[in-house]
């Protein structure tokens, strides 16, 4: 009797089906990138060997996968990794998904310590999370010296492991602590960098359920009105930053008024100004210590 060939094609196609009974946005692109992960090659690699007889292991690592999707859960942790800025990182869930908007703040980064190497050379960035932000920047803007922190261990092995990935593990010093609380204040910077939980608490039950069922809570929950640490960031950044040091801050799409409005009382900046995401929202923060 001849053995039925069960190809990717064919199984794409009906886990779109399945996906898309289940309101999984981009149910094609989900699948692909799945099935790319099961053939351990990439989506050209799909694509060249799209009729191709699937080994029964990749069948049922697919079909499992796809269960996964189902409920709900984000394809890259399925997968167990993502692209941001052109780079390769790895994923899990101790460490949240980097967004396309956080891309601003990074493309912004790059280009202020291309233009001012003699002024920025010391970058940290604070809840590192898996270390997309300053190991694009690492990448991309080398020869500096670049500190990292986060208050979660799991996350910091991540973040190692991406940095070895990157090849650039050996320009990053990171330090699990709570923000500053591992630096004294002879330890200066020249730019601090960060994307801390800004969604408030009230907001966090609306939240897709890919969001609120599988990231991580410390890295988005910002407290009753999603400041708290945007607040600490601003009260403390000044104690760290040399004189003319920069911040760049990600924060909601809402909040700039806010965040605006708590620069100013404290006195500590100057030259405050909002960076616009491609979606033309006022997404990055900048604020230079007086």
């Amino acid at each position: 009797m001849r053995e039925y060939k069960i190809t990717p094609k064919e199984l794409i196609l009906e886990s779109i089906l399945l996906l898309k009974k289940n309101k999984i946005k981009e149910p094609k692109l989900n699948a692909e990138l799945i099935m790319s992960h099961c053939m351990n090659g990439d989506r050209i690699y799909l694509y060249e060997n799209y009729t191709k007889k699937l080994t029964k292991i990749e069948q049922n690592l697919f079909r499992t996968l796809i269960r996964r999707r189902i409920k709900h859960e984000p394809v890259q942790y399925i997968i167990g990794k993502t692209e941001f800025m052109g780079l390769p990182f790895k994923l899990n869930k101790n460490v949240l998904i980097p967004r396309p908007e956080t891309e601003t703040l990074v493309e912004f980064a790059i280009n202020y310590s291309l233009e001012n190497k003699e002024k920025c050379k010391k970058i940290l960035d604070l809840g590192t999370g898996s270390g997309n932000i300053i190991i694009s920047l690492a990448k991309y803007s080398p020869n500096l010296k670049y500190y990292a922190v986060d208050i979660s261990r799991g996350a910091l092995y991540v973040a190692k492991e991406n940095a070895i990935l990157n090849k650039v593990d050996k320009f990053i010093t990171f330090f699990q602590c709570d923000l500053f609380s591992c630096f004294n204040k002879k330890f200066k910077f020249d730019m601090i960098l960060t994307n801390p939980p800004y969604i408030p608490q009230k907001v966090l039950s609306t939240l897709p359920e890919e969001i609120k069922l599988f990231e991580p809570q410390i890295s988005i929950d910002g407290g009753e009105d999603g400041l708290k640490l945007i607040k600490r960031i601003i009260y403390e950044s000044y104690k760290y930053l040399n004189k003319n040091g920069i911040c760049l801050m990600e924060i909601g799409y809402d909040q700039s008024y806010q965040v605006g409005r708590i620069l100013r009382e404290s006195e500590k900046y100057k030259d405050i100004k909002f960076i616009k995401d491609l979606a033309r929202t006022k997404r990055v923060v900048f604020f230079k210590r007086k």
